[in-house]
């Protein structure tokens, strides 16, 4: 049975596609060479089976402690090939030579600021910082057994890279990162929410007290369908795509008014345009008209 949920492998993705997306910005900064990295896809596996699915057959592994927030280690590898150019490119902009290990380090240093910088934004209520320890070619056995890994794109804006590069971290640790991140955007949430529950007190008292006067505009909208959709999901969009909604046509829409669902109305055409016919009032909008 799976250990890491269909939404914390999500929420695992949209972590990197966020941190090393900053580091990509960072070596930018460093090196004057566009670095884009892209397209993460996470998979939970075992260790040996996660070495035979990294494609490079030079691998090179970058190895990161979080040095407060978790205490645990996790591996950056890369071809080393392919890491071997953006490190020229970096040797060239610093103007010292850098070997495989060296270069590795320097990369390593500003992907280790990224992660802690965008992770504070992250994951507010927990202090997190991370570094750089070591670079090997042998695959790192202090991650444990059970992996998550995610694989990921980088290129040059010269052409001469186009490389996958995998993140590997333990299941624990996926879990930890996911499950914090997902709380911190559900307690957002709920602080919108009640944010927002108590906006829609106030416009309401601000609407009945209006409401006796009959020339007051109101904005009617119309709530034909919603659904939720995984990052993963939505980064597969793009022109011509067809999201489809658990709701049948014939099914009501709900008619809203200040977020308030005052009606429900069948659609209907009218000539070339769309239209609703009102099915059901509410006792809200029942209040309101008899005043």
């Amino acid at each position: 049975m799976p250990k890491v949920s269909p939404e914390h492998l999500d929420a695992v993705c949209e972590m990197d596609n966020i941190t090393l997306g900053a580091a990509a910005v960072n070596l930018e900064k460093l090196t004057g060479i566009q670095v884009k990295m892209i397209k993460p896809k996470a998979i939970e596996t075992d260790f040996k089976s996660a070495l035979d699915s990294i494609s490079a057959q030079d691998k090179v592994f970058l190895l990161f402690k979080y040095d407060e927030g978790y205490g645990q280690s996790f591996a950056l590898v890369f071809s080393e090939s392919d890491v071997s150019v953006l490190i020229e490119k970096l040797s060239q902009s610093l103007g010292e030579s850098l070997d495989l290990e060296q270069g590795l380090m320097k990369v390593g240093e500003q992907v280790a600021q990224a992660i802690g910088d965008s992770l504070a934004m992250l994951i507010m209520n927990k202090k997190i910082t991370c570094s750089p320890y070591a670079v090997s070619k042998e695959a790192p056995s202090e991650l444990g057994d059970e992996i998550v890994l995610v694989e990921m794109q980088f290129r040059l804006n010269d052409g001469q890279v186009n490389s996958l590069f995998w993140h590997m971290l333990s299941v624990d640790l996926a879990n930890g990162l996911a499950a914090d991140m997902l709380g911190e955007i559900d307690a957002q949430l709920q602080e919108f929410e009640q944010k927002a529950r108590q906006d829609s007190k106030e416009e309401k008292k601000k609407t009945e007290d209006l409401i006796s006067v009959p020339d007051i505009m109101a904005e009617i909208r119309v709530r034909l369908a919603q659904k939720k959709m995984l990052f993963s999901e939505l980064w597969e969009l793009g022109p011509g795509a067809v999201i489809e909604f658990p709701q049948y046509i014939s099914q009501p829409v709900d008619v809203t008014m200040k977020d308030k669902v005052i009606a429900k109305a069948q659609v209907v055409t009218v000539g070339e345009n769309f239209g609703v016919r009102i099915t059901e009032v509410r006792d809200y909008a029942k209040d309101i008209s008899s005043r």
